[in-house]
């Protein structure tokens, strides 16, 4: 049994080990070692904000992990983050949606904004909706009352957490 899987953990390390003849389409940001399978996950650890901050000042203000299979670039700073949200909106705009998204099993894709995957008319149209209905200065509000609630109620529950936690 042993021996019959020899070549075969051999051609998995061989595989990703080595390196590629061709290059990607596009150059990818400079980042850590990226394992097999697994990526940067195990990397990050327990405060990932303070190894992207490590991250970035080894790499630089952009550089690019993967989380599993998904790839992830990361923009640390300012000048970084308004050339990718300005200069670069629209090639980046795409986003990866699951398999188990709702929209791929129900059709869900023309109502609900969380599931579009590209900027269509119909994104437009729903972006356009939710500014006007959700977040224009008349509809935050006259939802006041209701975000100080759920603030209080946040707060309240955080100190029922702490007290169970300290005896």
């Amino acid at each position: 049994m042993l021996l019959a899987s020899l070549p075969l953990l051999y051609l998995l390390f061989t595989k990703h080990f080595k390196k590629p003849t061709s290059s990607p389409s596009f150059p990818l940001p400079p980042g850590p070692y990226q394992w097999p399978i697994i990526g940067n996950i195990f990397q990050l650890g327990t405060k990932p904000h303070i190894t992207l901050t490590k991250f970035s000042q080894t790499y630089g203000p952009l550089f690019s992990l993967k989380l599993g299979t998904q790839l992830l670039v990361v923009a640390s700073s300012k000048a970084a983050a308004t050339e990718i949200l300005r200069t670069h909106d629209r090639s980046l705009s795409g986003r990866y949606v699951p398999d188990m998204a709702p929209h791929k099993s129900l059709e869900l894709n023309e109502f609900s904004i969380g599931w579009v995957v590209e900027c269509n008319d119909k994104w437009r149209q729903l972006r356009s909706l939710c500014k006007r209905e959700l977040f224009s200065a008349k509809a935050l509000e006259n939802k006041v009352l209701m975000r100080e609630g759920k603030a209080r109620e946040m707060v309240e529950f955080i100190r029922r957490r702490r007290e169970g936690s300290d005896s």
